[in-house]
């Protein structure tokens, strides 16, 4: 006979039992009652060390066994250790799970979720990046991102003048240059889904001369940002790489146990994020490509990245083993290697 504890499933009250097994039936005997299970309907928690366990029934009903009559227990019903536990009680086994485990995740992070993303986004209709890019646009504006610009009417139009040549034949979506100022960007240029593209007032400032002229050499620099910023536009960069921000927080959320994160604010992930190294090169190949349509070397693109990497001195003076060690970890390309990059295509095209 084995002592357990008996609950029946309908209140909170204690009942010592005495278990027995009989043929193929459980037998659950108390002063005031019995009860008789068959074995094979008995559900077994999984048994670990030390700890009691547990017999739960059909009807509700379940028994606890202490861990001193857990042996006789699992002798009396036949209990067999599934693989599973048996891989649980082996080091080496418990090691080579657990290296199993980082090795899928990893891979479902660098490949399943981008591949999956960009099935996603491609089936997304085109408005969706609209009503994406003016939610990113007004979060912008009402969080004090964006400020009017303080340039001249002059030089805004001097900038906005230098997006047409930029522009592919046919492009995908209407494309808007805005002009805003922005201490918290600083020098930047970022494009939303919809086709707005945003120019900070400081980095227009940081390709003028020092008498605070638009030189051509200026003019060439900001063009070849701007043809940066419409190759994301044109490959959709932006919708793809907040679909993977997205699914990236549902895997979590799923591992972790928080789904209030994934649906909170996508305005926020997209204009908060950073693009892959895939989608940043693609967007200096298509500036490239602009810019030798137009008759300038890739030299202006490489200029302005220059300028920008002048603008962090901080990062600037990081050692280069470690600048080295940061860019293999991270999936956006460092500014030198894109610089490197860039130089290794050459002039313009005869």
């Amino acid at each position: 006979m084995i002592t357990a504890h008996y609950f029946d499933g309908r209140s909170a009250r204690l009942h010592p039992v005495q278990l027995n097994v009989e043929a193929d039936k459980l037998l659950v005997s108390a002063p005031s009652f019995e009860r008789s299970y068959p074995v094979a309907a008995v559900a077994l928690a999984e048994p670990f060390a030390a700890a009691p366990a547990m017999l739960r029934f059909a009807d509700g009903a379940s028994c606890e066994v202490s861990a001193t009559d857990r042996r006789q227990l699992l002798d009396a019903l036949g209990y067999r250790k599934s693989a599973v536990e048996r891989w649980q009680g082996r080091w080496p086994a418990v090691l080579l799970a657990l290296a199993l485990l980082v090795a899928l995740l990893a891979l479902l992070y660098f490949r399943g979720l981008p591949a999956l993303a960009e099935r996603i986004a491609t089936a997304l209709p085109p408005s969706v990046d609209t009503r994406l890019g003016r939610a990113a646009l007004s979060s912008l504006e009402r969080h004090g991102v964006l400020e009017p610009s303080r340039l001249s009417d002059q030089r805004i139009a001097e900038v906005e003048a230098l997006l047409p040549g930029m522009l592919p034949a046919h492009p995908r979506v209407p494309i808007l240059l805005l002009v805003r100022n922005s201490p918290k960007l600083g020098a930047n240029a970022m494009a939303l889904p919809d086709g707005t593209i945003v120019v900070t007032d400081k980095m227009v400032r940081l390709v003028q001369t020092k008498d605070n002229q638009l030189n051509e050499e200026g003019k060439a620099a900001l063009s070849a940002v701007l043809a940066h910023e419409v190759g994301h536009i044109e490959h959709r960069h932006a919708t793809r790489a907040m679909t993977g921000s997205s699914l990236m927080a549902a895997l979590s959320a799923a591992l972790f146990g928080d789904f209030s994160a994934v649906a909170a604010g996508v305005p926020a992930v997209l204009t908060q994020m950073q693009y892959s190294r895939a989608m940043e090169l693609d967007a200096d190949d298509y500036a490239v490509a602009q810019l030798r349509r137009h008759g300038h070397s890739p030299a202006a693109f490489i200029e302005a990245l220059e300028a920008l990497e002048s603008q962090a001195p901080n990062e600037s003076s990081t050692p280069r083993w470690l600048k080295t060690t940061m860019s293999y970890m991270s999936t956006h390309p460092d500014t030198a290697e894109r610089i490197e990059r860039l130089e290794s295509l050459g002039g313009p095209e005869d």
